[in-house]
């Protein structure tokens, strides 16, 4: 089958097969296989029908460069909603993030009516835990008409998925599995100290240091070894080296830090040169135009990363200037950079491959400890490795220490199966209340179409199983007699009782014995302790005969019964384990919606029949709807400034950092009293939620970048915002993002208060300026007229 001048792969053309068949489709296929296509595929032939299209992303990063790529195809008839961008948003191709979509399902379920087929971008992400239930949502609560065509290179259990997705829509669901990488991947480890080798080598290491260099395959060889004078060890330099020997350049380079991405690529930036002076010219000059047409030439960064490039080296990372890191990936596509040092967002859904993919380590933190790559994490970044066309083989390097490595699970990560995803539903209060308003008491019900409960409907399945087998072996054990014609089961457990209190009774006495002989030593006392140890003596001969005249006690049938009653005890707590576990399978979606609902009519946000007041404006909100409508109907937005509700919000979306940064505190005691007013006022709903156990209840107002804000808000410059607080550029503006997305919901959810309405549009035009502006961001990318292909930086 062809499709725009090239042969489409066969698990490519059953999905397109499918699709004429105007059916939704699950793919899962190796990063670079060609998943893209699919969806490429199902743009154009909705545009041929006059139907429309959304393509979801999982990241906002994925939404850009996926409209970027339609816009130079479709134009006008292409539009973005996130909650940075709003263009064009009743265009026929519609680019959102997920959350999007689920929240128009839930908002304006109408919008939707036109729509024939969803993309979900990277579909695996619905085992996120943070995010997870978004896909969920939107699949379960998706009108029935929407057809999806699902992507991702990692799910391991698709049948399973499936099978449940299969059960929730109307529609016919089609499996699509692909297997085979066009581009063939060796994974390699790079052991610390000695060179290249494989799991089965770094046990070798770390049974006997002194043998391996003689046993690693020839490109050990070549590094080994790599410790210098003096102790330490070269981190990875000869390793860098070695790739671009072999002419394995591009080169991802995954750090699991920012602070690593930048100082790995300054490091070899200042060593190497990876460009000759024909790519200097070509790099520098795509470089200039990009930073002039962004307008971030004058960026402090800037001329150290003009630096970086000229080399054919750069980082790229959440902490950058969001325009900075779009120059990145314009000059990775024109496959000038060589190295590029990147944390694993790089890795998610944007098509930049290279030949080379490196792991700077196979442990990252995740914000509670250390721990090794999951399969499916470390196969998403490796699966970068590999250009199709270009690429005969795709190299992986993962980067071990022997003296700390943990072989079975390095071998897991990265040889191991990748996990199954796994439902993460958990209903938000938001969400709670939109289908609270839609369903009423039958939100249980539909509640149970949730991959949760298909999971435990088969996790149940499993418990009864179980239930049936134990049982049956404990029909099977022999029935108990007794040979003085009594109750079997009853004399036994007298028996066990009576040894036990037997054993507690000789503890007692012993412990008074030991007291006795410590008080009433010497010869002073000897008659008194005479007389003391003696009635001990008494008592712990009436403990003997109270044990040896119990029936039991010397039967020849003593053994066997109490082996025989173990057994039963034994069988009959496993049966009672097995029912308290499926009754909390069976019973945790209930349970959990059921709590939302109590916390929510003690709060006043429903009663027994609708959404309350409080309610209707929650369910217009995602992500911070308790503190909004508590914070609204206090009253609290009354009579403030628009620099005042843009640090009241800031407060609210910000979040607390573990690591301690400095910042300026608010100096402006009139704010200092709002801020403490409004945690004052959130303090109610925490109070409740404590009550009900809830695990994270409401978070208090994080202040870290109030005085930045109140700044920012004011018209200061952006490169004056070090001096509030000491975070990096991208933090800045991605905090700042937040809030004009959290306004814009306010807006909404207040559409009968035209002043107010008026008000909030202000405080988003304060923020959204210069290089917060994500819109201007957006079409500056797709103007080639802005491009001022001559402009260089002085350096």
């Amino acid at each position: 089958m062809q499709y725009k001048g090239f042969t489409l792969d066969p698990f490519q053309a059953e999905a397109i097969q499918a699709i004429d068949r105007q059916h939704s489709v699950i793919v899962t296929a190796p990063t670079g296989a060609g998943k893209t296509v699919i969806a490429e595929y199902t743009v154009e032939r909705c545009i041929q029908r006059q139907q429309r299209v959304i393509y979801t992303a999982p990241i906002k990063a994925l939404s850009n460069q996926k409209y970027r790529d339609f816009f130079a195809q479709y134009g006008e008839e292409v539009g973005i909603v996130t909650g940075d961008v709003v263009i064009n948003q009743f265009a026929p191709v519609l680019l959102m993030t997920t959350e999007i979509f689920r929240n128009t399902i839930f908002d304006d379920v109408s919008r939707l009516g036109d729509v024939s087929y969803v993309v979900f971008d990277e579909i695996h992400f619905i085992n996120d835990i943070e995010r997870g239930t978004v896909w969920e949502e939107s699949l379960i609560f998706a009108p029935q008409h929407i057809k999806f065509i699902c992507l991702s290179a990692t799910i391991s259990n698709i049948d399973q998925f499936a099978g449940w997705m299969q059960g929730i829509r109307e529609i016919p669901i089609e499996v699509v599995k692909e297997t085979t990488r066009p581009v063939p991947l060796h994974h390699n480890l790079y052991i610390d100290g000695y060179g290249i080798g494989s799991i089965d080598d770094l046990k070798q290491v770390q049974v006997d240091d002194q043998t391996l260099v003689s046993t690693l395959p020839t490109p050990a060889k070549i590094l080994a070894p790599t410790k210098q004078r003096g102790g330490g060890t070269i981190a990875s330099g000869n390793l860098i080296n070695y790739i671009d020997r072999q002419d394995q350049l591009p080169c991802l380079y995954f750090c699991f830090s920012r602070k690593r991405c930048e100082t790995n690529a300054q490091h070899y930036a200042s060593e190497t040169n990876f460009l000759d002076s024909d790519q200097q010219t070509e790099i520098l000059g795509h470089f200039d135009r990009l930073c002039r047409s962004f307008n971030i030439y004058d960026a402090p960064n800037v001329v150290s990363f003009r630096k970086l490039v000229r080399n054919g080296v750069a980082y790229h990372h959440a902490g950058m200037l969001p325009t900075l890191k779009e120059v990145v990936e314009r000059l990775f596509t024109f496959g000038l950079i060589q190295l590029l040092f990147t944390t694993e967002t790089f890795a998610v859904g944007i098509n930049m491959p290279a030949c080379t993919a490196v792991f700077d380590s196979l442990e990252k933190y995740d914000g509670i400890s250390f721990r090794y790559l999951k399969a499916q994490e470390y196969h998403q970044m490796a699966g970068r490795a590999g250009r199709r066309g270009i690429d005969q083989i795709g190299y992986t390097y993962a980067k071990v220490d022997p003296r700390f490595a943990d072989i079975e699970r390095i071998r897991a990560t990265t040889l191991g199966a990748i996990e199954p995803i796994e439902s993460q539903f958990n209903l938000s209060y938001s969400s709670v209340l939109n289908l609270y308003h839609k369903y009423q008491e039958q939100i249980y019900e539909v509640c149970t179409q949730s991959l949760s409960n298909y999971q435990n409907v088969e996790r149940i399945q499993q418990i009864d199983h179980k239930y049936q087998r134990v049982q049956t072996q404990q029909e099977k054990l022999q029935e108990p007699s007794c040979i003085h014609d009594l109750d079997p089961t009853s004399q036994i457990e007298s028996y066990l009782k009576t040894v036990e209190w037997t054993g507690e009774q000789y503890q007692f006495l012993k412990n008074r014995e030991r007291e006795i002989r410590r008080r009433e030593r010497g010869r002073k006392y000897q008659g008194i302790r005479r007389k003391k140890l003696a009635q001990i003596g008494k008592e712990r001969r009436k403990v003997n005969q109270r044990l040896e005249t119990h029936l039991c006690h010397s039967c020849e049938m003593q053994s066997s019964c109490k082996q025989l009653h173990r057994q039963i005890q034994q069988a009959d707590k496993r049966l009672q384990r097995l029912v308290v576990e499926r009754e909390r399978f069976e019973n945790f979606q209930k349970e959990q919606i059921q709590l939302r609902l109590q916390i929510l009519r003690e709060l006043g946000y429903v009663d027994q029949q609708q959404l309350l007041a409080r309610g209707q404006v929650a369910a217009k909100i995602n992500g911070y709807e308790m503190q909004i409508t508590e914070l609204l109907f206090a009253g609290l937005f009354e009579g403030l400034s628009e620099d005042e509700i843009n640090v009241l919000a800031i407060s609210i979306v910000c979040e607390r950092r573990k690591d301690r940064i400095f910042y300026l505190k608010m100096r402006d005691s009139r704010v200092r009293c709002l801020l403490e007013d409004a945690n004052h006022l959130l303090e109610r709903v925490r109070i409740v939620e404590d009550q009900y156990g809830i695990p994270d209840p409401l978070p208090h107002l994080e202040t870290i970048l109030s005085t930045a804000m109140w700044s920012w808000s004011q018209g200061c410059e952006f490169e004056t915002l070090k001096e509030f607080a000491d975070l990096s550029d991208g933090d800045f503006v991605r905090s700042f993002r937040l809030v004009i997305d959290l306004l814009r919901q306010m807006r909404r959810a207040v559409e009968d208060h035209q002043t107010f309405i008026q008000k909030l549009g202000r405080c988003i035009d304060k923020i959204n300026r210069d290089i917060v502006d994500a819109e201007r961001q957006l079409r500056i990318s797709n103007d080639d007229r802005n491009l001022n292909t001559n402009s260089v930086i002085q350096t």
